[in-house]
């Protein structure tokens, strides 16, 4: 991490988003082998958000830095991104603790003092992209800052939820948790890594195909969520060819790298890659889901739909795709220290790929008497990863303060 311009935000935000991850891998392992059970929400709400909030959002927050970032020299205005940090290594934590304790007012608290950090960092990427200009942008920073800028509506309606539910109004219409979802996923989550995987796939560039991809991504997830919204689930369809051409699009601009990475070199490029396949079995579940549920008509209502099959499409999503690129971001970042426990870089690759499908495939064929073997399989590799990176990381700042 020498010579990076927010290497200690990026090691700090990392080093958090690794402990939270612990908690999400911790309650998954206990789900699995009976330990605990989903039906308390405040359990499943914790293993969730620990998982979007804790491992993946301050991941991607971290991976954006060093995008931006780069390795420039430090300015005299950085310091407003280590406040900022510090801002949100501390209030996750807490956001994360108010959802066990299953407190509404907690929730509300500590929603707000989140939402307030991820606006003064996203405000920070939009600055940062307006000063090089829209046109200057390479493909990879358009998609985050983008996708950043949705992650805020989205943060505001998972707080504006929050405080309905805590004091007993009504401030939104439609199915806002659905919209405030799909928002976090489609429109946020899905264009980020999209974008991310491009940068270490294809490059640091613009082209013209890139751009129709991060739109589109875009607009794809937009549409969903305004649906969501509106109460008009049978429009949402429309993202469906949306999304397909994105995915399209990457692929005729990487479609090498994806296939031919060096799969048995323990590298970060097969973890980029193989992010890609894992987002289209995310898709096309999803697609199921969205087409038999608004249009198709299978189930009369959202409580019809099997319990195991939206767990069966945010794995792939969660675990197979943004894992596996935050995974390849942290071997990238700790690559000059990979003499800490080098064969863990494979436990951890196959480990979790391995796992991540089999647990997407026993949650969508509802055969969860396989849950006690898979998700220790799982847990383990994930923990493995947890540890490695950890203690690489930990070597870094040892390095920088030397």
């Amino acid at each position: 991490m020498n010579g990076i311009r927010f290497g200690r935000e990026i090691r700090w935000l990392f080093q958090t988003a690794l402990l939270m991850f612990l908690v999400t891998i911790s309650l998954g392992m206990a789900r699995g082998l009976d330990l605990i059970d989903f039906e308390n929400r405040n359990q499943s709400l914790t293993h969730l958000h620990s998982g979007t909030i804790g491992w993946i959002t301050l991941g991607i927050f971290a991976s954006v830095l060093w995008l931006y970032g780069g390795r420039e020299d430090r300015r005299a205005g950085d310091g407003f991104v280590t406040w900022t940090t510090v801002l949100l290594v501390a209030a996750v934590p807490l956001y994360l603790l108010a959802w066990w304790t299953g407190n509404l007012p907690f929730r509300a608290v500590t929603g707000t003092a989140l939402l307030v950090g991820i606006v003064l960092y996203v405000g920070w990427v939009v600055r940062e992209a307006a000063r090089v200009g829209y046109r200057a942008l390479t493909t990879p920073r358009l998609g985050a800052v983008i996708g950043l800028v949705t992650l805020v509506i989205g943060s505001t309606l998972g707080v504006l939820l929050q405080i309905q539910f805590a004091t007993g109004t009504s401030l939104l219409p439609g199915d806002p948790i659905g919209a405030h979802a799909e928002t976090q996923i489609s429109a946020y989550l899905v264009l980020v890594a999209m974008s991310l995987s491009y940068w270490r796939l294809h490059g640091d560039d613009r082209t013209r195909r890139g751009t129709w991809m991060v739109w589109l991504f875009f607009l794809g997830g937009a549409i969903i969520a305004i649906s969501l919204l509106a109460n008009q689930v049978q429009a949402a369809v429309a993202y469906i060819p949306l999304d397909l051409a994105a995915f399209v699009i990457f692929l005729t601009l990487a479609w090498r790298q994806v296939v031919s990475p060096g799969w048995l070199t323990a590298d970060s490029r097969r973890h980029f890659a193989v992010a890609i396949p894992f987002a289209l079995l995310f898709l096309g579940i999803f697609i199921y889901l969205i087409v038999g549920f608004a249009v198709l008509q299978i189930w009369p209502t959202f409580e019809d739909v099997p319990p195991t099959l939206i767990p069966a499409s945010e794995h792939p999503l969660f675990v197979g795709m943004v894992t596996n690129i935050l995974f390849g971001t942290l071997f990238e970042l700790n690559r000059q220290r990979r003499a800490f426990w080098p064969w863990a870089d494979h436990v951890v690759f196959w480990g979790v790929c391995l796992g991540a499908l089999a647990l997407t495939l026993t949650l969508l064929f509802e055969q969860e008497q396989f849950l006690p073997v898979i998700t220790p399989v799982l847990g383990l590799s994930i923990l493995t990863g947890i540890v490695t990176h950890s203690a690489r990381l930990m070597g870094a700042g040892r390095a920088a303060k030397a």
